[in-house]
């Protein structure tokens, strides 16, 4: 067989139905052609819009696009069309954060309240790992925050931290107690690194994540106001969101904007290709963080993990599919859905970006950890 290379940007790739073979022997090559059907076939349903890829060491393993981004105006998804990636973005701001830690600018263990002079007292014990891993105890008050939205994120944050009542704001829990999901701990996080660091979060992120990552395309999404309202933010290049069902699309209303260090990035396959470079290439993070964030995640008092069997690390969530360990952070129902897994076990990583709310990504997971656990162990990564 011969070996084919594909750039990051998958420029000359502009069909709307796209498989690339694996540059390994076919004997050695994972069957992705279940995966394929499922794909096919759930885009015929109307059921997947977006874009699907697997690649290692930057070299496309497998590829598949389909859906418009823009049903009205008739324009297709492209592998360079950029997507909204919701909670995929704590990847990004832990990150940051773990960064701010290296160059001792944050530290882990310091109370939140370091960095945030208007932190209620009773929050005297949370650290910024806590917010990392979702141990925090606290209220997630991203309700309360999107209520006093009328500017931008440090004027609605300051808002919040001095105008809620002590009741409000009291800890449900104590710090290190149990994981409990909380959005609003990362909006602290961005509030409290760009205290840090002397200088908006957006450009904390740009400067610590998608500048050296080579995140080209990769943007926060800024504040849209109007009247003192959120209006959605809506740009060439970037897919059109839907929730609702197949053949019954509702145009998704969201402000990702919003909620700064939860979710408010945008960014194409090449971005998310490009983060997993700079993560094995150590660009971001030495390795010791790098081991740091991924090790004793948390799972909840009652034993549940984000998803999977295993749990939740700083800002990245542990668990496995068919038997095939993947590590990062999916995001979305408003409209989008992503996913950016890294397989630690196959030195491979799956990207999924797609403009349908109420598309399913444990199925096809689970299809990418079958195709990958019917190779015998190491021939993969071995014949890549």
């Amino acid at each position: 067989m011969t070996r084919i290379k594909h750039s990051l940007t998958v420029g000359a790739l502009a069909s709307l139905l796209l498989v690339s073979p694996m540059a390994v022997l076919a004997a050695e090559r994972p069957d992705f052609a279940p995966l394929e059907a499922q794909l096919v076939k759930a885009c015929e349903a109307g059921e997947f819009s977006g874009v699907f890829a697997l690649a290692r060491r930057g070299e496309m393993l497998f590829q598949h696009v389909c859906g418009q981004a823009d049903p009205v105006n008739d324009v297709a998804n492209t592998p360079e069309t950029r997507f909204k990636i919701f909670s995929t973005s704590k990847y990004l701001t832990a990150i940051a954060i773990l960064r701010l830690c290296e160059n001792g600018e944050m530290d882990l263990d310091a109370p939140i309240s370091r960095y945030l002079a208007d932190a209620p007292s009773s929050w005297a014990g949370v650290t910024v790992r806590n917010l990392l891993n979702h141990t925090s105890g606290l209220p997630d008050l991203t309700e309360a925050m999107l209520a006093r939205f009328s500017v931008d994120h440090p004027t609605a944050m300051k808002a919040v931290l001095i105008d809620l009542p002590e009741d409000a704001t009291r800890p449900l829990e104590g710090p290190g107690e149990n994981f409990r999901y909380n959005n609003f701990g990362f909006e602290l996080l961005a509030h409290a690194a760009a205290a840090a660091r002397g200088a908006p979060f957006d450009r904390v992120l740009d400067e610590l994540v998608l500048k050296p990552a080579g995140m080209t395309t990769a943007s926060v999404e800024a504040p849209n106001m109007v009247a003192g309202h959120p209006v959605a933010v809506q740009e060439e290049g970037l897919a059109i969101g839907f929730n609702g069902a197949p053949g019954a699309l509702a145009h998704a209303q969201n402000w990702a904007f919003i909620q700064l260090g939860a979710g408010a990035v945008r960014a194409s396959l090449a971005d998310m290709l490009a983060l997993d470079r700079a993560l094995d290439e150590g660009r971001l993070l030495k390795p010791e963080s790098l081991t740091e964030m991924r090790a004793a995640p948390v799972v909840s008092r009652e034993g549940k993990a984000v998803v999977g069997a295993k749990g939740y690390g700083l800002g990245v969530v542990v668990s496995s599919a068919a038997g095939q360990t993947m590590v990062g952070h999916s995001g979305g129902t408003n409209g989008y859905i992503a996913d950016f897994e890294q397989l630690p076990d196959q030195d491979a990583v799956l990207v999924i970006l797609t403009n349908r709310g109420f598309t399913r990504l444990q199925p096809l997971r689970e299809q990418v950890g079958r195709a990958f656990s019917e190779v015998p162990a190491g021939a993969t990564a071995a014949g890549a």
